[in-house]
């Protein structure tokens, strides 16, 4: 796996805002270009976690989990699908993020370092983030969603299998026993374990796209910040200004003599 943050242009990029004095601009970037690497392998251990969870299911020979079975199935491979596509979205930031830094790079050795300011606000990853946010919600919500059915189907049919040998003990005269769902089998925590967990990686990743999208608005912040530093003259500018126009007022037109002069 390439990581975004060893790129030769990505290192030049952080290199060339410290050595300029934007050092602020320059934690911003790396903290988004350590969101990008984050989240990529993020995408590619939970989509390897649903495979195997697919895999494990499709073996699953038990009449009785059969509905169960296909039901998970169905909604893995709909949170799969999403997630193969935020990931293909992520990749599309990664080469925007090259792309943008490339070019920023070549403005500044033709205009100098106040190109990257103006560079900062074409950037433009904010829209392919919030999709990336929304499509990996959208799977929380799935995997979640497919929790609960697991444990509300696996309830059910425990609490069915316990009321068929109730209705065996009371045809005997045994003593029949409360029905209460029972323990979780095997099956279940076979499946549950894993979605579980694949859930708690899904709201890491929501948190770290929300810190990616926090740490391009504050790039951008910082970029607006010193353009009007550029655009607003200094004090000394300001004195320098005033004693170019003062010299100009006592200065003398040409061709027009002082008074007290003429003959």
């Amino acid at each position: 796996m390439d990581f975004l943050k060893d790129h030769e242009a990505v290192q030049q990029m952080l290199c060339l805002m410290r050595e300029n004095g934007k050092g602020e601009e320059a934690e911003e970037f790396l903290w988004l270009i350590e969101c990008v690497d984050n989240m990529e392998q993020q995408y590619s251990s939970v989509l390897a976690e649903l495979q195997e969870i697919r895999k494990q299911l499709e073996q699953t020979q038990v009449p009785e989990q059969a509905s169960m079975k296909d039901q998970v199935l169905d909604a893995l491979q709909a949170v799969q699908e999403k997630l193969e596509q935020a990931r293909n979205q992520l990749t599309a930031v990664k080469d925007k993020i090259i792309s943008w830094t490339k070019n920023t790079l070549e403005d500044v050795k033709r205009l100098g370092i106040t190109a990257l300011d103006t560079a900062i606000s074409t950037l433009g990853v904010q829209t392919m983030l919030k999709s990336m946010e929304d499509k990996t919600f959208d799977s929380m919500q799935d995997i979640q969603a497919s929790i609960r059915k697991v444990e509300t189907i696996g309830e059910e049919l425990r609490s069915a299998g316990a009321h068929l040998k109730n209705a065996g003990h009371t045809a005997i005269g045994r003593e029949t026993q409360q029905v209460d769902g029972g323990q979780v089998g095997r099956f279940e925590t076979a499946v549950l374990s894993p979605m579980r967990a694949i859930h708690s990686v899904l709201a890491d990743m929501n948190r770290i796209i929300y810190s990616a999208e926090d740490a391009v608005d504050e790039l951008k912040e910082a970029a607006e910040q010193c353009r009007g530093k550029h655009e607003k003259p200094s004090v000394r500018q300001q004195l320098e200004q005033k004693k170019v126009e003062n010299a100009a007022i006592s200065t003398p037109k040409p061709g027009k003599k002082l008074k007290g002069t003429e003959r």
